[in-house]
């Protein structure tokens, strides 16, 4: 039978009855719900009659029939043109009705899980939260997860065990398997710095907070791009705007620079918290980071940062560091994934990686253990890929389907696109090409998307698969040589990965309600140190009482306790 795909934007969602799949109807009646990795957990009484005992399935015979929602990219195209994913239907025996979502899942997603209406398998479509809060819907997959059905997800949580702490809830459950793509590099971010404007004043590539303003000042008045206006040069921009507290959840924040006074971040989104022996502290209320702050405000002064990158989006961001209508370079220095990708094709090769620098404002190079950045979990990792209507009438064909994902060339397929797609190649028994974008106006990261589920797919690639990337990845882990020695420095315990923490669900919302408050005062308070409206020394005091008194340390008490519980476990 020809699968179906249902494609909903939000108008038509509002406008449909709730679609009821397999899923369908009442939920469950276990109560068994909790989360996990960045979320919290809750444990409660109650029956496991239908996880308990595994329901027969049979791969011979007609192929079992089974729903599936996927909230997609928004350049995904329709999941029945991929070969790839046909193929693994065919490999598990099973026919998958498709139903997709590219826009607006959030708005929707609570009103048709509170009334039940829950599909066989939901893929990228739920939180750690969800399984708590509408308890009994979501099927614990743990009596599913066999040699017999799911031989791949085991050799991945056996090879990869932070996988399986980053799928397990405080309770023993697993709801949705995670994905583990090993091949992205170790840090989101580079701070790049234009070489050809190095070269035309003659400098050389700074390596600490001094020389790195002096190259900034530079830029600034000696018309470093030369086109004869000494004017027009932007020494230094980033990206903290968009809401969602970007200032410190911002991959392209200045906040990147902390690293240098000795502070470990990890991933990003983390709200400032991070591990120092064994430790969780928030660097926003750290005698470092004021000094990090003061540093910054004597840049602003001196007209060396993008005061525009308060107000600016991510696109303006992202179009400024593609130079002027006349396409040359306008900006000196900045934070970006690649360089294609930051600068375009025209500017790229213009600009190097800055290699993480020595602060020394006050005191000697070498006075902090300099770090940058540890993304690799976060870059590599992610929870809720694929879980289970607690209905699903055969669990066990579902699950087998599942694991076909994390087969060794499927996985490689789901991130890249399939081989009888035209989007990757077999080059061995263990290694990969990915190819050329068939639309040759259509650059690779795009093509991933558009091709396959690319990042938002259940997948285990291998560290030991070799896979040839496309140009974008091939210099994003070539660019990142220059942080490979200072990220080696991160030990477990002052490496603070909060995806894999876990909470209680009081836990939880006291975290929510108290950080909010916490983020809204820290967030309100850089920019006016930065731009000079307030002094830092004179308020430095009365800042850190505010935040205190709005209940950080109650949030380091629980943050702590779980972390604590987490290095049990990756010790």
């Amino acid at each position: 039978m020809k699968k179906r795909v249902v494609s909903m934007l939000l108008s038509a969602a509002m406008a449909v009855s709730l679609l009821s799949g397999c899923g369908g109807g009442n939920a469950a009646k276990t109560s068994d719900g909790e989360a996990a990795a960045v979320s919290t957990e809750t444990s409660e009484d109650g029956g496991e009659a239908e996880t308990s005992a595994p329901a027969a399935s049979s791969e011979a015979g007609d192929p079992v029939k089974l729903k599936a929602l996927f909230i997609a990219h928004a350049l995904t195209k329709d999941v029945n043109e991929m070969q790839w994913l046909a193929e693994v239907e065919a490999e598990a025996n099973v026919e998958i009705e498709w139903e997709v979502i590219r826009a607006d899942w959030e708005t929707v997603k609570s009103t048709r899980f509170a009334a039940g209406d829950v599909p066989d398998l939901l893929f990228n479509a739920t939180v750690d939260e969800d399984y708590t809060k509408y308890n009994g819907l979501f099927l614990d997959m743990t009596p599913y997860l066999t040699e017999e059905l799911t031989p791949n997800i085991l050799t991945m949580f056996e090879e990869e065990p932070d996988t399986k702490v980053l799928a397990t809830t405080m309770e023993g459950k697993i709801y949705a398997t995670p994905k583990f793509q090993g091949k992205w590099p170790s840090t989101n971010t580079i701070m790049f710095i234009n070489q050809e404007w190095l070269d035309n004043l003659g400098l050389e590539m700074p390596t600490t907070f001094t020389e790195f303003k002096e190259v900034l000042k530079a830029f600034k008045e000696q018309d470093a791009n030369g086109n004869g206006d000494p004017g027009d040069e932007i020494p230094f921009d980033y990206n903290a705007y968009g809401g969602n507290n970007a200032w410190f959840n911002s991959a392209y924040s200045l906040t990147n620079l902390l690293g240098s006074l000795g502070i470990q971040l990890t991933n990003w989104g983390t709200d400032a918290y991070f591990a120092e022996d064994s430790q969780v502290k928030c660097y926003a209320v750290d005698e470092r980071y004021k000094l990090f702050m003061k540093y910054l405000a004597d840049l602003y002064a001196e007209g060396l940062i993008n005061p525009n990158a308060l107000t600016n989006d991510y696109s303006a961001f992202q179009s400024l560091s593609r130079g002027n209508e006349a396409g040359e370079a306008v900006v000196g220095c900045v934070f970006g994934w690649e360089e294609t990708d930051k600068f375009g094709p025209e500017l790229y090769s213009q600009y190097k990686p800055v290699p993480a620098l020595e602060y020394d404002i006050d005191c000697e190079p070498g006075t902090y253990d300099k770090r940058w950045r540890d993304d690799y979990t976060g870059l590599n990792m992610s929870s809720n890929r694929v879980c289970l209507s607690a209905n699903c009438a055969d669990p066990e064909a579902a699950m087998r389907f599942i694991d076909r994902f994390y087969d060794q060339t499927h996985s490689v397929e789901s991130l890249f696109g399939g081989v009888t797609d035209g989007c990757i190649e077999v080059t061995g028994d263990n290694s990969y090409k990915v190819l050329d974008p068939l639309d040759p106006n259509t650059d690779a990261g795009t093509w991933k998307w558009t091709s396959t589920f690319a990042d938002n797919g259940p997948m285990y690639i291998r560290r030991a698969s070799e896979i040839e990337m496309a140009q974008d990845m091939t210099y994003a882990l070539e660019e990142r040589k220059a942080y490979d020695d200072v990220i080696a420095k991160a030990s477990v315990s002052d490496t603070y990965p909060q995806m894999f923490m876990k909470y209680t669900e009081e836990d939880r919302n006291t975290m929510a309600l108290t950080q909010a408050n916490i983020n809204n005062i820290i967030d309100n308070q850089w920019s006016l140190w930065m731009t000079g409206e307030q002094d830092i020394d004179s308020t430095w005091d009365a800042y850190v009482e505010s935040v205190n008194n709005a209940g950080l340390p109650q949030i380091l008490e629980i943050r702590q306790a779980a972390f604590d519980e987490y290095l049990k476990s990756a010790k």
